[in-house]
């Protein structure tokens, strides 16, 4: 018994090897706490295979309610990690989140979906599940009983008039535009002002404009709200504007602040040649006396105007409900087939090759492989090629990738003219006939 248990020590490491050769998700939330409504929080998810990637990983798109999810928009981060012995190629990407109210909020099921060589060149599909993270969002006390929150480093109100507010006369209208500036804040988030006047101005307002600058993550660099408003003067006098407040939560020093703009202060002298619109004087009213009327007399304009009128628009709405969503669908349907198409994922390829880019051009080479050639690996279409420029540049970009220790700069014009040429070469007449003779020998 004795001899037996180097045999079932053997066998008690398998599963641990057999788990340190699959692929694994990692997912974080940055920061995990102390995180206000209206600040970015990062979900930062990464993928390791053994070997290396066959394809490029499908992360999840998912919504969260009373929060705003920025899907990755810049290229995934690649890297290597030693696990037992093992090297593992990572790609990472990372989500940004906007929570819009307090509260706790608790990532939904998602999965990775990651094609990887498990035995190469067989390629292996993986689906990992993403583990179950959440975070709390909060407004601090000192802010609660406000009926917005408007956390941000840096706030600017700046304001400017149509006209200088002297020589003003009743009758005349001067514009006033305001612009709230919120760094690192989105705009929508920004409260309107209120545009108090006192009695004896009239004052019109427009519908305010908003504006985001992002940078190429996502990040929110400033946020602009403009508001544009008329002041219409209907008499003479002395007035005065109260003063414009807007508080909001100093990222910086953890205080509220508040940002005023001084009262405004004018004076608008009487105007001979203005005639202020008054409501007309009642006067006697007459009775006027019963006179019988026909129906067609009182019913024409209804028939012959609005009963084809209405009848005309019954018509188009039943059109539109009968025939716009086909051809919507028709319309969806012939934009997603050309932008999956071959050529549109060989100009993808050709174009990130032309750039020295090798992660998007070993991404968008997976990608064409499997529209141009469904069900071939990459060594298969290596085969077929019978290219040996091809297969050299095509190992050179997957050195360049995946080999630990390579700092080499990747020059991919070389691979792009030998795709080209096997584009070409495979399109050409003589081709076509050969592919007709091999499918009826």
């Amino acid at each position: 018994m004795r001899h037996w248990w180097p045999f079932a020590l053997l066998l008690g490491l398998l599963p641990l090897v057999a788990q340190a050769q699959s692929p694994y998700v990692r997912a974080r939330i940055e920061p995990d706490k102390g995180t206000l409504v209206g600040q970015p929080v990062r979900l930062v998810v990464s993928v390791f295979v053994p070997n290396y990637f066959t394809g490029s990983p499908a992360f999840p798109e998912f919504e969260l309610e009373n929060a705003i999810v920025v899907l990755p928009q810049d290229r995934p981060q690649n890297s290597n990690e030693q696990l037992r012995g093992i090297t593992y190629a990572g790609i990472t990407q990372t989500y940004t989140i906007y929570p819009q109210q307090p509260g706790d909020f608790r990532l939904p099921s998602a999965e990775v979906t990651v094609s990887y060589a498990g035995a190469p060149p067989k390629s292996t599909i993986a689906h990992l599940a993403l583990p179950a993270l959440s975070f709390h969002a909060e407004i601090p006390a000192a802010a609660r009983e406000l009926d917005y929150f408007l956390p941000t480093t840096r706030l600017a109100i700046e304001q400017k008039w149509s006209a200088p507010l002297k020589k003003l006369r009743a009758g005349d209208t001067v514009e006033r535009t305001i612009t709230v500036t919120a760094a690192k804040m989105q705009a929508m988030l920004i409260p309107p002002l209120p545009l108090d006047v006192p009695d004896g101005i009239r004052v019109y307002s427009e519908e305010p404009s908003v504006q985001d600058q992002k940078t190429d993550r996502g990040d929110f660099v400033f946020g602009r709200r403009t508001q544009a408003a008329k002041y219409f003067i209907q008499k003479a006098g002395d007035y005065t504007l109260p003063a414009v407040e807007l508080k909001w939560w100093n990222l910086s020093t953890s205080r509220l602040v508040t940002t005023t703009l001084p009262a405004v202060h004018f004076t608008a002298v009487a105007n001979p040649s203005y005639v202020a619109e008054l409501p007309p004087e009642p006067g006697p009213v007459a009775t006027p006396q019963p006179k019988h009327v026909s129906l067609w007399t009182r019913y024409k304009f209804w028939i012959r105007v609005v009963a084809p009128c209405c009848v005309a628009g019954l018509i188009v709405v039943w059109l539109a409900w009968r025939y716009f969503p086909r051809i919507f669908r028709r319309t969806q349907t012939w934009r997603l087939e050309r932008e999956h198409s071959e050529a549109a994922y060989f100009r993808r390829l050709q174009h990130a090759c032309r750039r020295d880019q090798p992660m998007e051009a070993y991404q968008s080479f997976l990608k064409w492989l499997r529209i141009a050639f469904p069900g071939d690996t990459v060594d298969d279409f290596l085969g077929r090629s019978s290219d040996s420029g091809l297969s050299a540049e095509t190992e050179r970009l997957g050195t360049t990738l995946f080999a630990t220790g390579n700092g080499k700069q990747w020059d991919g014009r070389e691979m792009a003219r030998l795709l080209k040429e096997h584009q070409r070469t495979k399109a050409s007449p003589l081709a076509k006939h050969r592919n007709r003779m091999k499918l009826n020998p």
